[in-house]
C-alpha cells in the first residue's frame, strides 16, 4: 500500500456524504483501486481522522493509517454536514423517513410509514423496493421534512387531466 492511495481515499471522504455514527465515532465507506475503504473519525472529537480498514474481493484487512491534519478537517466538515438534520434539530436517533403513497381514488398521498432510529434508512429502503415490487403505484419518500424523491402520479395513468 502507498501514500498516493491513503491520499486518494482520504480525498473521497472529505466529499462523502453517507455517514453513519457509531460508538466509536462517525465513520463511512469509500471505493477507491477496486476496495472499500472505511474512514473514521474519534468518537471524543480530538485527534485525527483515520482509515480504519478495507474490504475487498480477497477478504477484509484491518488498518490503522492516520489522517494529515489538513485532510481531517476536510473529512470533518464532511462528516458534519451529511449528520446534521436538514431543519438543524439534533436527532441523537438519527433521521426520520416518511413513505406516502398516491391513492388514486382520494386523490391525495396517503402515509405508508415512518422509520427512524438506528435502521430508519434501511427500514425505509425496504419499504420502497416493497411498494415498488407490488407496484402499487406511485410513491414519494421524505428525510426529515425535506423530499427525497416523488414519482409523478400522471406518469402511472392514474389521474384524468
Amino acid at each position: 500500500m502507498y501514500q498516493n492511495d491513503f491520499d486518494a481515499v482520504f480525498t473521497a471522504a472529505t466529499q462523502a456524504t453517507a455517514w453513519t455514527s457509531t460508538n466509536l465515532g462517525p465513520r463511512t465507506h469509500v471505493s477507491h483501486d477496486g476496495y472499500t475503504w472505511t474512514v473514521q473519525l474519534p468518537a471524543e472529537g480530538t485527534g485525527p481522522a483515520r482509515i480504519v480498514g478495507r474490504d475487498g474481493y480477497g477478504g477484509a484487512e484491518v488498518l490503522d493509517i492516520p489522517a494529515t491534519a489538513g485532510q481531517t478537517v476536510g473529512i470533518v466538515e464532511a462528516a458534519v454536514s451529511a449528520l446534521r438534520p436538514a431543519d438543524g434539530v439534533a436527532r441523537p436517533d438519527g433521521p426520520v423517513f416518511r413513505l406516502q403513497r398516491w391513492d388514486a381514488f382520494d386523490e391525495a398521498w396517503e402515509d405508508r410509514g415512518t422509520f427512524k432510529g438506528e435502521r430508519g434508512r434501511v427500514n425505509a429502503d425496504f419499504a420502497v423496493a416493497s411498494e415498488r415490487a407490488c407496484d402499487t403505484g406511485p410513491i414519494r419518500l421524505f428525510k426529515d421534512g425535506e423530499l427525497v424523491f416523488a414519482d409523478d402520479p400522471a406518469t402511472h395513468g392514474l389521474t384524468v387531466d
